[in-house]
């Protein structure tokens, strides 16, 4: 279940922007949402080459730049210390290539997954002091590494962090602190990815010269666009300009590598969710050295053989990630008050570190919450979690610090290492956390504009090639279709999607729905719903239409924000939290007999919340009507299972009248409902 969010349309600044600069009405529709609307704005938008911020303005980079032209003067031996994940690795790739390309003595490290974590750690230290290194330089990570980096200049090596991630309130002591989120940070632009930054500091080192923008704005746009920063301004800029170089990038194993993920077209989606996953897979499964001597390499079979084992690779963790997809399952079946916490948090021996990121965000998007997955591998355990907007992870985790060995991260990702033992505490604490909030963030879709149906051309899918790159904080716009009738539903895919079929005012549309069979489909044919799509171009036989993909359907007019905040005050008094205010959806006999009607009428039925409220009529609420639920499954009037909003109601056999009373959960309520009373 997701709360849409339909921003005001201002008008009369549609038209402004189409009459002063030419814009078509619907691009500047677009661009009206997102705040577009000054001359500046919209030049630097639409600029394909726009100029680049000096680098010199983000704190301590003169210090960083001095360093590193002492240590390649001195021919001193430099480290490039990295991160595993694909902006860890371009990082990596961007500024050792450099260094290496001007003669400097330079080496790199990205410390293993499994056996190192992320991050700075003693043993590496102490490996690199061992190996000669005087200076360490950190990309995409260090900014948190005050004891290791203490160690290291105890051992007689100097440090530069070049880092985006959430500072302590202490910065590392080192010679320089490149990390843009510093709390003194003064410069313009503030959420480069680790990629980003390093870009911009051979961009420093170059004396801002433009060539290092077209020479390796094709690595940091694969490491922008792959760590989910904010696709806004400089990171805009890097990406267009990425996007260009990709097209004709001199590095053979990146064309390889484009050639085996199958991209005909090369934009922001192909890095997402075709690149991006084969360079991650490296990192969680294999070794993410391989990724950097496919950009490096000049030799065509190392190229191909690079590429073909990071699609290996990718393949397997896929198939590892529907293994604890399953898992995940079983264990909410075995436990569904797993989760209504507020922070949803599973652990398992049995998973593969390097994939559970992946799989917190298919939780999170499930259940709306911040979700976190932890791998048990023998005492020391690996978590990595997902939120959403408006709720700070980080800070959550960071509250719990205490439990943990290592963490760090965004408000929107986090990962961290926690001993065993501390599993369960940390579970406790980190929601205690939570429940301090009145309500957590709703989990929200934001939609452009409701679509008229007739009204949709191919005009308008070319118009939104105009906004790329999509990424986060300038997203793939999503459209409502409201009040469409579902005149029909054919299982398409051998039965793993859907193809629906849908009128309104005599337009008819077919509406393709991924990963859903129809036995999960809950909505019948002649229900009229409202669908949030995106729209694609589709050309066959040289014709061209307009495909629709749904990313979120509901039943027309429900409010279903209303409805997530009623389930979060459910979930509330499941743990024990009671708000007094809630006692008018005590539910009395009359509603009780109204649900057990329909349910013995319509037998065994999956529903979602909404459809289950909506047939029963509105004023029921959800809180009343899953209370009712669970007071009909321990009276074993009915089988229930409730995931996410999904319910699962199977109606049993009863040989006798049964008493309410005779229900705990029933005589509980009634007892906390008769004390509130008196307060």
């Amino acid at each position: 279940m997701k709360k849409w969010v339909f921003p005001e349309l201002d008008v009369d600044m549609i038209r402004k922007l189409n009459r002063l600069y030419d814009i078509p009405l619907f691009t500047a529709m677009l661009m009206t949402i997102r705040g577009i609307t000054e001359e500046e704005q919209i030049r630097d938008f639409f600029s394909e080459d726009g100029e680049f911020d000096d680098p010199y303005h983000i704190k301590d980079m003169d210090k960083a730049v001095d360093r590193i032209r002492k240590a390649i003067d001195s021919y001193e031996k430099i480290c490039v210390y990295g991160d595993y994940d694909c902006d860890g690795v371009t990082s990596t790739s961007i500024l050792y290539s450099y260094l290496d390309s001007i003669s400097a003595n330079v080496t790199y490290y990205i410390p293993d997954r499994y056996s190192e974590g992320y991050g700075m750690n003693m043993q590496a230290v102490e490996k690199l002091k061992n190996d000669g290194v005087e200076l360490i330089i950190t990309v995409d990570n260090g900014i948190t590494a005050l004891k290791e980096i203490e160690y290291a200049y105890e051992l007689g090596m100097d440090v530069v962090v070049t880092d985006h991630h959430k500072p302590l309130d202490i910065l590392p002591k080192a010679d320089a602190v490149v990390d843009p989120h510093r709390s003194d940070e003064t410069g313009p632009y503030r959420d480069y990815s680790g990629a980003g930054l390093a870009m911009m500091l051979v961009y420093a080192l170059e004396d801002n010269n433009y060539w290092v923008i077209e020479n390796y704005s094709d690595l940091a746009a694969l490491g922008t666009v792959a760590d989910v920063v904010p696709l806004t301004g400089e990171n805009r800029r890097i990406v267009k300009n990425g996007l260009i170089t990709l097209e004709n990038t001199e590095r053979i194993g990146l064309n390889k590598l484009i050639e085996k993920a199958g991209v005909s077209e090369l934009n922001s989606g192909a890095i997402a969710f075709r690149l991006g996953p084969r360079i991650n897979a490296s990192g969680r499964l294999g070794k993410p050295d391989d990724v950097v001597e496919l950009f490096l390499t000049e030799d065509e079979d190392i190229a191909e053989e690079k590429a073909e084992l990071l699609c290996t690779l990718n393949s397997n963790r896929q198939s590892i990630e529907t293994g604890i997809v399953r898992d995940i399952g079983n264990m909410v079946k075995d436990d569904p008050s797993i989760t209504e916490n507020r922070i949803i948090v599973f652990s398992s021996p049995n998973w593969h570190p390097g994939v559970v990121g992946i799989v917190s965000s298919k939780v999170t998007e499930k259940y709306g919450k911040p979700s976190i997955m932890i791998s048990e591998d023998g005492d020391v355990c690996k978590g990595s979690g997902r939120s959403v907007e408006g709720f700070s992870l980080v800070d959550a985790v960071f509250a719990c610090s205490d439990l943990l060995i290592k963490c760090g991260g965004h408000p929107m990702a986090v990962g961290f290492s926690i001993k065993k033992e501390n599993i369960e505490p940390f579970i406790k604490r980190i929601n205690e956390y939570a429940d301090k909030l009145p309500y957590m963030p709703l989990y929200s879709i934001e939609l452009a504009k409701d679509l008229k149906p007739s009204s949709i051309s191919v005009d308008m899918v070319d118009q939104l090639g105009h906004m790329e790159p999509f990424g986060c904080r300038n997203p793939t716009p999503v459209f409502g279709l409201l009040n469409m009738r579902l005149d029909k539903i054919t299982p398409v895919g051998g039965g793993k999607h859907l193809k629906l079929s849908v009128s309104k005012d005599r337009a008819y549309l077919s509406l393709i729905m991924f990963s859903v069979t129809q036995e999960e489909f809950p909505y019948s044919e002649g229900d009229i719903l409202d669908f949030a799509v995106t729209l694609e171009k589709n050309v066959y036989l040289g014709r061209e239409s307009v495909s629709f993909r749904v990313n979120d359907v509901r039943i027309s007019g429900f409010d279903v924000e209303k409805t997530m905040l009623g389930l979060q005050d459910y979930e509330l008094y499941k743990k024990g939290i009671f708000n007094k205010e809630k006692h008018s959806f005590f539910p009395d006999r009359e509603y009780f007999a109204l649900v057990y009607r329909l349910l013995r009428k319509e037998g065994k039925k999956i529903y979602t919340v909404d459809t289950l409220c909506n047939k029963l009529g509105k004023d029921i609420g959800v809180f009343r009507l899953l209370i009712i639920l669970d007071i009909m499954n321990e009276l074993h009037l009915i089988s229930y299972r409730r995931d996410a909003d999904v319910l699962y109601i199977d109606m049993c056999e009863v040989s006798r009248k049964t008493d309410l009373k005779e229900s705990g959960i029933y005589r509980k309520l009634e007892e906390e409902i008769g004390n509130a009373g008196k307060t």
